[in-house]
């Protein structure tokens, strides 16, 4: 209702406006000058007032609440995928399961809706000279069983932002060194595979500054709980709560124009952490968990964008990196990895967007112990078609392959089809 009110002001004070340009002499010969400067300024106000109804019209409606405004978002997404060997986990593919688990080199086919999200931006009423804003937001994938879907939060986190560039964002987000990612139809976005990301519970100290008018760098610091560390030593507490201390990230980005009118992105990243392995193994102690981390998203042209990330570091299987190992408690040794993925997308018209791309990721195969993974990469080629504005169908090819330190390497190729309808 609120929205309807102000399109129709909006609108109303647009008709005054085109009415006072009609009936003024503008175009009447010997006009002067006072008299054409008016009509300069309300045409200018014209187009400032048509922006801003058009601005309306297509955000979304928001309900509001004591003075709250929320306005939900998200999409619904059924995905499709075929894989001619068994993949970790089913419908998400992360890595190629090895002999001797159940129907690995075997034929799958995955239905699954868990792609789906649900979510609402929160603004909070204006008072003073900060502004409260907020989000969360749900998928239904905290159970990987093949088609049970259990909710969970992605994102849930409250923003304070003041003058200058400066916010503090408190809840569950990305991980500060995470800026940008692959466009890709399997929801994994190359997790284990070049691609470390993940969401946790932060205090995050943001400051935006301007350089020149189309530049500016972007400075962030955070402390953040690791909740989805391992557990090495098998006592039920994640390592990383067990060393009682928070994970350090920081992260700087520089924007820029350099080829083209979009801007150009330079990141780079840190996150440090701390895990604590006790009980029966051979080297309990304290583990320390490091990576160094760089990003580029460069538009060559109007149309085409190259992006990719490199790292390096050490015990950052929280971060979905090292294939999914961390600690080595047997050999007293953290396991080191290094990795990244690049990517060109290209968009010639609106409704049509490809890509195609390569991540991996490469753990230090003398820090591993057992039948270890030794080496994941993936090789894809992918194609959206927007239907709508509102309705997406993607096609996805990929090869992954993953090695391993006792058994034959294992490699599967992915046919994947999903739908999605954003409202």
């Amino acid at each position: 209702m609120v929205r309807k009110i102000q399109s129709a002001a909006l609108l109303a004070a647009l008709g005054v406006v085109v009415f006072c340009v009609q009936a003024s002499p503008a175009t009447a010969q010997g006009a002067d000058e006072a008299t054409q400067r008016k009509l300069e300024e309300l045409s200018r106000q014209n187009e400032e007032l048509q922006k801003r109804v058009e601005a309306l019209e297509k955000s979304p409606a928001g309900m509001t609440a004591g003075g709250f405004e929320f306005k939900p978002y998200g999409w619904v997404q059924v995905d499709a995928a075929y894989d001619t060997s068994r993949t970790a986990y089913g419908d998400l593919m992360f890595f190629v399961y090895p002999d001797g688990v159940s129907r690995a080199g075997k034929q799958e086919l995955n239905f699954s809706a868990r792609g789906t999200r649900l979510g609402a931006h929160i603004n909070a009423p204006e008072g003073g000279n900060k502004k409260l804003t907020g989000r969360v937001e749900f998928d239904f994938s905290d159970d990987l069983s093949p088609n049970k879907y259990t909710l969970r939060v992605r994102l849930a986190y409250m923003d304070v932002a003041w003058g200058d560039g400066w916010s503090l964002r408190f809840g569950q987000d990305w991980d500060t060194y995470s800026n940008f990612h692959p466009s890709t139809v399997d929801s994994t976005i190359l997790g284990f595979q070049g691609h470390p990301y993940g969401r946790h519970p932060q205090i995050r100290l943001t400051k935006e500054t301007k350089l020149g008018a189309s530049t500016s760098l972007t400075a962030k610091v955070a402390i953040q709980h690791g909740r989805n560390g391992g557990d090495a030593d098998g006592d039920g507490v994640p390592d990383e709560n067990a060393a009682a201390s928070p994970n350090l990230h920081g992260s700087l980005a520089l924007k820029t124009k350099l080829l083209t009118d979009r801007p150009t992105l330079f990141t780079f990243s840190a996150a440090y952490g701390r895990e604590e392995v006790e009980g029966a193994v051979a080297h309990p102690g304290t583990y320390r968990s490091l990576l160094l981390h760089g990003g580029l998203q460069l538009p060559i042209s109007k149309s085409l964008t190259l992006s990719g990330e490199g790292w390096t570091g050490e015990n950052i299987d929280n971060y979905l990196a090292g294939v999914g190992q961390g600690v080595n408690a047997a050999s007293g040794t953290t396991v080191s990895a290094l990795g990244g993925w690049v990517q060109g997308v290209w968009q010639p018209v609106k409704a049509i967007k490809t890509g195609v791309g390569y991540g991996v990721d490469d753990p230090e195969d003398a820090e591993l112990g057992g039948n270890a993974r030794t080496f994941n990469d993936r090789v894809f080629a992918n194609v959206f078609y927007y239907i709508t504005d509102k309705a997406t169908i993607g096609f996805e090819y990929s090869h992954i392959r993953t090695d391993y330190a006792l058994t034959p390497d294992m490699g599967n190729n992915r046919f994947h089809l999903g739908v999605m309808y954003t409202f």
